[in-house]
């Protein structure tokens, strides 16, 4: 897995750092066979709403041109992290189980009741 991390000044710090490549660590775990290629940026925001905010954002390009994109912004970076990370486990599992449906043949048994249908009609 290739990790990029950027962002401010909050990306240096070191636990967060650590928890980064722990949580990309995990995701690359849970799907061995998938190539993977992330980048993480973690950023402070001011939202007239909620106030200053941790915002966490992960885009990971995947084999087969694919590509999830996350964003959270949360009041604790970790918490951003976490989250940001568990959606994209959830988001990468079901654009594998889309792809094998994709490349799932289609079932002939539809087709030959349509023809013995129009047999019996006749």
């Amino acid at each position: 897995m290739v990790l990029k991390i950027g962002g401010d000044m909050l990306a240096l710090d070191a636990a967060i750092r650590r928890q980064i490549e722990t949580e990309a660590r995990k995701l690359t775990d849970r799907f061995p066979g998938e190539p993977i290629e992330a980048q993480v940026n973690v950023q402070e925001e001011f939202d007239q709403l909620h106030g200053h905010r941790v915002r966490c954002e992960l885009s990971a390009k995947l084999g087969a041109g694919r590509q999830v994109v996350v964003r959270e912004a949360r009041k604790v970076a970790s918490e951003a992290i976490s989250e940001v990370f568990t959606t994209a486990r959830r988001n990468v599992r079901r654009l594998r189980r889309q792809s094998v449906l994709d490349l799932a043949p289609a079932p002939k048994t539809v087709a030959v009741r349509a023809a013995s249908a129009q047999v019996a009609t006749r």
